[in-house]
């Protein structure tokens, strides 16, 4: 099943108090006039059957633009966000524009309501899943355990899912920042593709079981009856 993500933003180390919420992109790695950004986006596994276990997630995206002149490539981490955001809605194309409240930057999770504890985002150390980018075009983040786990775990607890933070290995290294299409994007927006399987009820394998009884007494006392 592929689920489209329900909101993203940048956060813009060169702009720590803008967000940059809006528009059809989202970016991270280091851009050539300098200043980090990671891109932060999540999914909504309410969507997902109630009773499941998760088998496989991958998560694809689509960059749209890489800097036009000697242009790094290197490789890309998702890792699970530790805190609450908010998505924003200032423009993602001209640097941003001072957040209003509940908004994220690079140094709020949300605007005048919490700081993130580490400017740039809370996230876990444990990398969910890499990918090297290059040039415009489609990647796929492959189902890895920790992929998995991050899934499963806002699955079944949706108050815990804060998305993943997007950030390149290369931070330090000019050029490795990339744009990339956003859910506002209806073509080539991300998209997690989870594979599960459907977990019975403990009330219907009761009833299952009660049923398997009934059979096979059933057939018990029709051997009986033909002796």
């Amino acid at each position: 099943m592929a689920l489209p993500a329900v909101k993203k933003t940048t956060l813009l180390e060169a702009s720590p108090d803008n967000n940059l919420g809006d528009g059809t992109t989202f970016m991270a790695g280091l851009r050539p006039k300098g200043g980090r950004s990671r891109g932060v986006l999540r999914f909504d596994l309410t969507r997902l059957p109630a009773n499941i276990v998760i088998n496989s997630a991958a998560l694809t995206l689509t960059v749209t633009t890489t800097p036009p002149v000697l242009p790094a490539s290197s490789f890309f981490d998702l890792r699970r966000v530790t805190q609450a955001w908010g998505e924003g809605n200032k423009s993602s194309f001209s640097g941003g524009l001072p957040a209003s409240q509940g908004e994220a930057t690079w140094d709020s999770a949300r605007a005048s309501i919490a700081n993130w504890r580490n400017p740039g985002g809370d996230f876990v150390g444990t990398v969910a899943a890499s990918q090297f980018i290059g040039g415009d075009g489609s990647y796929t983040f492959n189902s890895t355990p920790s992929l998995v786990s991050d899934v499963q775990t806002w699955h079944d607890n949706p108050a815990n899912n804060f998305g993943w933070i997007l950030m390149s290995e290369s931070e330090g290294v000019s050029r490795t920042v990339r744009r990339f299409a956003s859910h506002e994007n209806s073509t080539q927006g991300p998209d997690l593709i989870v594979t599960f399987t459907v977990v019975p009820e403990p009330g219907t394998l009761a009833l299952l079981g009660l049923a398997a009884v009934f059979v096979l007494g059933g057939c018990y006392r029709r051997s009986r009856e033909r002796r």
